[in-house]
């Protein structure tokens, strides 16, 4: 295991190690938890800028119970720990998740660790609907944590192929982190 990959999990288990005194230590609430930069195709970018649109990065962090909390899971069986929403402008940025927004008072409730899922829409203030297609995180937050992944977004109309971001959800293809 390289050094820089161990170094970026250090903020992750300081968090979670924090849970159980339910605190976070004010100095690495302002560190992001996780970045995410959407990049956009040239079309999508124009059409949003022209719509005035903005773009919605939603992240969901849950966890899988322990025995005897599964009375606490939602319906798919999920302990909810989080569901942070970022707007970012028409052309696109880096949404940057504190750590703040992670329910750190259920982390000894789950098993296996955080996992993430991550989605980006248009937020739909000029359109109806979504539309953008855009890549997604579906991971361990331990995985995409302490680096930069990159979530490309095109129109929905231009049918470009999306990807699942993340460590080990590629077997082998590129990972969008950064």
């Amino acid at each position: 295991m390289k050094r820089r990959y161990l170094f970026s999990l250090l903020p992750v288990l300081f968090i979670i190690g924090c849970a159980q005194k339910n605190t976070v230590p004010e100095t690495l609430q302002k560190k992001p938890l996780m970045q995410v930069q959407v990049d956009l195709s040239p079309q999508a970018r124009e059409a949003l800028i022209r719509g005035n649109e903005s773009i919605i990065v939603s992240a969901s962090w849950y966890g899988w119970p322990l025995p005897g909390k599964e009375n606490a899971a939602d319906d798919v069986g999920q302990i909810d720990l989080g569901r942070p929403k970022i707007l970012l402008p028409a052309s696109g940025g880096v949404a940057r998740f504190a750590p703040t927004s992670l329910k750190s008072e259920r982390l000894d409730w789950i098993k296996g660790g955080v996992q993430v899922n991550v989605n980006v829409y248009s937020a739909r203030h000029h359109w109806a609907d979504n539309i953008l297609a855009c890549d997604v995180i579906d991971d361990a937050l331990s995985d995409v944590s302490g680096q930069t992944a990159v979530l490309n977004c095109s129109l929905i109309s231009e049918r470009q192929p999306g990807r699942v971001v993340g460590g080990n959800t590629n077997h082998g293809k590129s990972t969008g982190l950064r």
